[in-house]
């Protein structure tokens, strides 16, 4: 969009609109995935508007390509240069393209790399290497590997590895500002059975769970963050995740207030008499919100994954001490250095990579340290949450259901990955475990490491797509990808698209490990003793449920 011309003229407005403009670029650039930020920004004086109120849309400015400054944008100068920049310019539907431009800051994702790399290699003949690319995604680049200057990056690392940041920035960013700490002033935590409970992430897919258990364990009233326009869409998207999956209480329209804010940003972003509300009522905070992503940067992440885990910390500390409850991950224990992960506070960080699993690692952090402090607090390290034992119902936007669905469609499965062992946890499971925990007599400070009933191998996940009906060809990792990454490139369809930069750095990484970890779990099976709360193992039987849910609800064709 464009400023209005009634302003354009005056340099104190076109100064301060201009600085508007990047500040709103700034928070975009930190609370948004790259490929969502917009590529421009308008003030006008007042949005027009339609007589009952609302903005009247075809009224607003028309949208004008907005040079970039002439020191920051590199213009191609090369037939080749000025080729591949036609292309990019066309598929991401830009005014210009400069020489080193990032494709993902252009508004490019991995599936458009892909059909990218298509259309140049229909050009010039040549096929480049989309896991280089990746490394750094600028037309100088690639047109560097189109010309034979294939080296590695000078960085030496993959896009993956890149997503994430140094272990020794990881141990600055996990240091526990020194702010929160418990007010001496405030109310001591009270104990179980709580009367009033804070949730976080609580209309996700396991969030549906856990408030249909904390429900079903308790008569505590719980307090849900919703990112939400208001608060009657905040509860529609409570129900409406709850229902989904089968979840629903009738008793939740009375016991579950929504509280509509948002985890990033200070305060949660609500206002001064919700925050102070929830200061005072809250006895607990089970901590459950993030963005669980494997394809975003620590960089992106951070305002929900990590500054969100603070402002839970803040919260404990305040008016009334809470004990809080955190869902970490079994990913904070890296593989490759240790052959057993006991249940206590993760030090080694030179493995551990990757963006989501970055921030679940300073936030397992951050939470052991607020509990040094004197804060109540849990942690609960849950592997790769799959669907419910009882009915099958599943979210299907996780990695491991990526990979199955992916597989199915390109008719073919990658035999390296054979035996890879999987961490599986039913989310029913899950949910009661945290919730029975929250309301027993468990001392604070304890870890709970959730591996699941046994480890599962992949080869077992393919003989359980094989017993149902849908038979893969088996091929080697290199083939596969090949195959996979033609595919997309071709515009087929494929869960797998989002992934296709990091699946071969994963699988170098797991074809350098040489032993794979298993996971003390005598906390866990002490807290659990006498529950009646099992782990179904990741058999034909419970895969079967799982398989008929994703075709039931259109994810998977009928084999």
């Amino acid at each position: 969009m464009s400023d209005s011309s009634a302003h354009a003229n005056n340099p104190l407005s076109s100064t301060a609109w201009t600085a508007l403009r990047a500040d709103l670029r700034s928070f975009a650039e930190q609370h948004l995935p790259r490929a969502t930020v917009p590529s421009q920004f308008v003030v006008v004086p007042e949005l027009p508007k339609l007589a009952n109120g609302k903005i009247d849309r075809k009224r607003l400015a028309a949208v004008r390509q907005e040079a970039a400054p002439d020191d920051a944008h590199v213009p191609p100068e090369t037939p080749q240069e000025i080729r591949v920049a036609a292309i990019w310019a066309d598929l991401l539907k830009v005014g210009r393209v400069g020489l080193h431009d990032d494709f993902f800051e252009l508004g490019g994702n991995s599936l458009m790399a892909a059909q990218m790399a298509a259309r140049v290699r229909a050009e010039t003949g040549t096929a480049i290497n989309l896991r280089r690319l990746f490394e750094s995604p600028t037309v100088a680049r690639l047109v560097e590997l189109l010309d034979g200057q294939s080296q590695p990056h000078k960085s030496g690392v993959t896009r993956e590895r890149a997503l994430g940041i140094s272990a020794e920035e990881l141990l600055d960013e996990a240091r526990l500002p020194e702010d929160i700490t418990p007010d001496p002033r405030a109310t001591p935590c009270s104990r179980t059975p709580y009367r009033t409970i804070f949730l976080t992430g609580g209309n996700g897919y396991t969030g549906a769970y856990l408030i249909r258990e904390l429900l079903e364990r308790s008569s505590a009233r719980l307090f849900v963050l919703v990112r939400a326009n208001d608060e009657a869409h905040a509860r529609r998207r409570i129900r409406a995740a709850m229902e989904r999956f089968g979840v629903w209480r009738d008793d939740a329209v009375d016991r579950v207030t929504p509280v509509t804010g948002d985890l990033a940003r200070p305060y949660f972003g609500v206002d001064r008499p919700t925050y102070e509300r929830l200061a005072r009522d809250a006895e607990a905070i089970v901590h459950n919100g993030a963005l669980s992503s494997y394809a975003m940067s620590y960089r992106t992440l951070k305002p929900v994954n990590v500054l969100g885990t603070q402002e839970v910390l803040r919260l404990a500390c305040r008016d009334r001490i809470k004990a809080v409850h955190y869902v970490s991950s079994l990913g904070v224990s890296p593989t490759g250095s240790a052959s057993h992960w006991p249940e206590l506070e993760v030090t080694e960080r030179e493995r551990v990579t990757g963006g989501y699993v970055q921030t679940k690692w300073v936030g397992d952090s951050m939470i052991l340290q607020a509990g040094r402090r004197g804060v109540p607090v849990c942690v609960y390290r849950p592997g790769l949450i799959t669907g419910a034992q009882d009915t099958g119902a599943c979210e299907t936007d996780t990695f491991i259901n990526a990979m199955t669905k992916g597989c199915v469609q390109l008719g073919a499965a990658p035999t390296s990955f054979a035996d890879v062992p999987l961490q599986i946890l039913p989310v029913d499971f899950c949910a009661a475990a945290i919730a029975h925990i929250v309301f027993g007599r468990e001392g604070p400070g304890k870890v709970f490491n959730m591996p699941g009933a046994r480890s599962m191998m992949f080869w077992e996940l393919l003989d359980h797509l094989a017993a149902y009906g849908y038979r893969l060809r088996p091929l080697p990792f290199p083939e596969w990808y090949r195959e996979l990454t033609a595919a997309v490139e071709r515009g087929e369809e494929n869960e797998l698209a989002r992934f296709i930069s990091i699946l071969e750095s994963s699988y170098h990484d797991m074809a350098d490990e040489k032993e794979w970890p298993t996971y003390e779990t005598a906390n866990l099976r002490a807290a659990l003793s006498g529950s009646g709360i099992a782990c179904s193992p990741p058999d034909r039987a419970l895969w079967g449920r799982y398989l008929r849910w994703f075709i039931e609800t259109g994810f998977l064709p009928s084999p």
